[in-house]
C-alpha cells in the first residue's frame, strides 16, 4: 500500500509547480478546451470596448450629429453618461443573482438584455429612443461584466487565473478596435446607416454568447458553495487534470476550496456589504477596491475613450477621416500592448506594474498638459500652434496608452477579484463596477466641459491626481502572484489566516489521498482473492 507521502504538494500553486514556459499548456487537452470554452465570457469586455469607442466615433460623423441636432456638450455628457446610470440601477442585483443562480445563468440573461438595447439603438428614430436603449444597455453590461470576470477567474486553471482575467480587460481594446474601424469604414455611406450599422453590429458578442450558451460551464467554487462537490470534482478532473481523476492537484483544489468557504463562513456567517468592514483585511480590500474603481477611470484615461474628438480638434486635427483614423490607430496600438502585458503579468509583481504603469502616465500627462499649453498659447498669437506641437501632443496620447497599458488594463479587474474571498468576491466585483460607473458619469459630465470651456488648463487636474494615485498605489496595495485564487485572496487576512488554510488544506488532501490508497489497496486485494 502507497502511504500518504509527506512529499506529496500541499498547496495548489506548489502543486502545479512553477510555469515552464507560456504555451506549456497546449500539451494539455483538458486546459485545451477549457481555454475554448472560456472565449465566451471573455468576450464579454468586447463589448464594454465596442461601446466606448463607438460612442467616440460616432460624435466624429456628421450623419450622426445631424440626426440628433448637433448635442452640445452637455448633452454628449447625457448621451454617455446614461449608459453608466443605467448600470448603477442593475448593480444592486448583480451580486444577488450571480451568488443565487450561478455565474453561468447571469451571464446568459446579461446577453439578452444587451441585445434588446442594441437593436433599439439601431432603430432609434429620436434622441429618446436613443437615451433609452443606452440605459437598457447599461443593465445588461452591469451584470455581464460581474458574471464573466467571476466565471473566468473561478473556471480558469490556477497558473492562468491572471492572465485570462487580464486578457478580458485587455479585449476591452479589440471591441474598441471593431468600433473605431466600423466607423471609420460606414462613415463614407453618408446617410443614417453610417451610424447605424456600427449601432447594430455592437451585439455581435451577444449573439455568440447566447448561441454558444451551452457550451458554458458553471464556476466550481460555486457549485461547491452550494453542496454541489460531485460536480465540482468532475469539472476540476476534466478541464484541470485532463480526466485523471487520481491526479493530486484535483483533490488540492477541492480541499483548498472547501477549506476557505469553511474559514470564510467560520469568521461571518452571514455576508453582506456590511462584511467589508467587519475586519482589518476587509477593511483593506474595500479601500483597495475603492481605489481601482475610481483610478481605473480617472487617470485621464476617459478623455481618450469617450472625447478623444475634442482633443484633436484642440490640436487642429479636425476632419472626419483624421479623427476616425487617429481613433482606429490608437485602438490597435492599445490592444497590442495590452495583450503583450496581459501574457506576462505572471513574471512580475502586481504592486510593481500598478507602480510602474501609474508614475509613466504621470509623466506623459505632465509633458502632455505643456505640450497642449503652448500649442494653445501659440494659437492664440499667432492664429495657429504648429505642426510639430500637435504631432507631440498626439505621440503623447499614444505614449499615455502604453503605460496604461502595463498595469491598470490588464490588472484592474484581475487584482480586486484575486483579493477577495468567495463570500465576497460577486459583491465585491459590484462594488468596483459601481465605482466605475461612479467615476464615469462625472467624468463623462466633466470632461466635455472642462476641455471646451478650460483648455489646457483643465489637464493640470490630472497631473495632480495621477501623483495622488501613485501614493495611494505606493502605500496601499499589497503583492499577490503565483498563489491560486484562494492563496491569493487569504494575502490579506495575515499569516495566521494563510497558515490555517495551508493546514486544512494539507490535512483534507492527505486524509482524501490516504482514503484513495486505501481504495486501492482493497480493490487489488479482492482482484487477487
Amino acid at each position: 500500500m502507497a502511504s500518504p507521502s509527506a512529499e506529496r504538494p500541499i498547496t495548489v500553486s506548489a502543486a502545479i509547480g512553477p510555469n515552464d514556459g507560456a504555451f506549456s499548456w497546449l500539451k494539455n487537452a483538458g486546459i485545451v478546451k477549457l481555454n475554448l470554452i472560456l472565449i465566451l465570457p471573455l468576450i464579454s469586455s468586447y463589448a464594454t470596448g465596442f461601446d466606448g469607442s463607438m460612442m467616440n466615433g460616432l460624435q466624429s460623423l456628421d450623419t450622426w450629429q445631424g440626426f440628433f441636432n448637433n448635442p452640445s456638450a452637455s448633452e454628449l455628457g447625457l448621451l454617455n453618461a446614461i449608459q453608466n446610470v443605467g448600470q448603477l440601477v442593475a448593480l444592486p442585483f448583480c451580486a444577488i443573482i450571480c451568488d443565487k443562480y450561478g455565474r453561468r445563468p447571469a451571464l446568459v440573461v446579461s446577453a439578452f438584455i444587451l441585445l434588446i438595447g442594441v437593436i433599439l439603438q439601431a432603430a432609434a428614430q429620436n434622441t429618446g429612443m436613443f437615451i433609452a436603449a443606452r440605459g437598457i444597455l447599461g443593465l445588461g453590461l452591469a451584470l455581464n461584466i460581474t458574471a464573466a470576470p467571476l466565471l473566468l477567474l473561478e473556471l480558469a486553471y490556477p497558473r492562468q487565473q491572471g492572465p485570462l482575467v487580464g486578457f478580458y480587460n485587455s479585449l476591452w481594446s479589440l471591441g474598441a478596435l471593431s468600433a473605431a474601424w466600423i466607423t471609420f469604414g460606414t462613415f463614407r455611406i453618408g446617410t443614417e446607416w453610417s451610424w447605424r450599422i456600427p449601432s447594430l453590429l455592437q451585439g455581435l458578442s451577444s449573439v455568440i454568447q447566447i448561441v454558444l450558451c451551452w457550451l458554458i460551464e458553471e464556476s466550481p467554487r460555486w457549485l461547491m458553495s452550494k453542496e454541489r462537490d460531485e460536480e465540482a470534482r468532475k469539472l476540476i478532473t476534466k478541464y484541470h487534470a485532463n480526466g485523471d481523476d487520481s491526479d493530486p492537484l484535483v483533490t488540492l483544489e477541492m480541499e483548498e476550496i472547501r477549506t476557505a468557504l469553511t474559514l470564510e463562513a467560520e469568521v461571518s456567517r452571514t455576508t453582506s456589504y456590511l462584511s467589508f468592514f467587519q475586519t482589518k483585511g476587509n477593511i483593506h480590500r474595500f479601500f483597495i477596491i475603492l481605489s481601482i474603481g475610481f483610478f481605473s477611470q480617472w487617470s485621464g484615461n476617459g478623455l481618450i475613450s469617450y472625447y478623444l474628438s475634442l482633443i484633436l480638434n484642440s490640436i487642429g486635427y479636425t476632419s472626419t477621416e483624421t479623427q476616425t483614423l487617429i481613433n482606429a490607430l490608437l485602438t490597435v496600438w492599445s490592444m497590442v500592448w495590452s495583450v503583450f502585458f496581459s501574457t506576462i503579468i505572471n513574471r512580475f509583481g502586481r504592486r510593481t506594474l500598478f507602480l510602474v504603469s501609474t508614475i509613466g502616465c504621470l509623466v506623459v500627462y505632465i509633458i502632455w498638459t505643456a505640450l497642449e499649453a503652448t500649442y494653445e498659447k501659440q494659437t492664440a498669437l499667432n492664429g495657429t500652434g504648429g505642426d510639430g506641437l500637435a504631432k507631440g501632443v498626439l505621440a503623447m496620447i499614444f505614449l499615455y496608452n502604453f503605460f496604461f497599458s502595463i498595469g491598470w488594463t490588464p490588472l484592474q479587474v484581475t487584482y480586486v477579484i484575486e483579493i477577495l474571498p468567495f463570500n465576497l468576491r460577486a459583491r465585491g466585483l459590484v462594488l468596483y463596477n459601481l465605482f466605475v460607473a461612479l467615476a464615469l458619469i462625472f467624468n463623462q459630465y466633466a470632461n466635455p466641459v472642462g476641455v471646451t470651456n478650460s483648455g489646457w488648463k483643465y489637464y493640470i487636474t490630472y497631473d495632480v491626481w495621477l501623483a495622488f494615485e501613485v501614493i495611494v498605489v505606493y502605500f496601499l496595495f499589497v503583492e499577490t502572484g503565483n498563489l491560486s485564487l484562494e492563496e491569493t485572496a487569504a494575502v490579506l487576512d495575515g499569516d495566521v489566516y494563510q497558515d490555517k488554510l495551508a493546514e486544512g488544506t494539507a490535512m483534507g488532501a492527505e486524509k482524501e489521498m490516504h482514503k484513495s490508497d486505501m481504495d486501492m489497496t482493497t480493490k487489488e486485494t479482492s482482484s487477487k482473492i
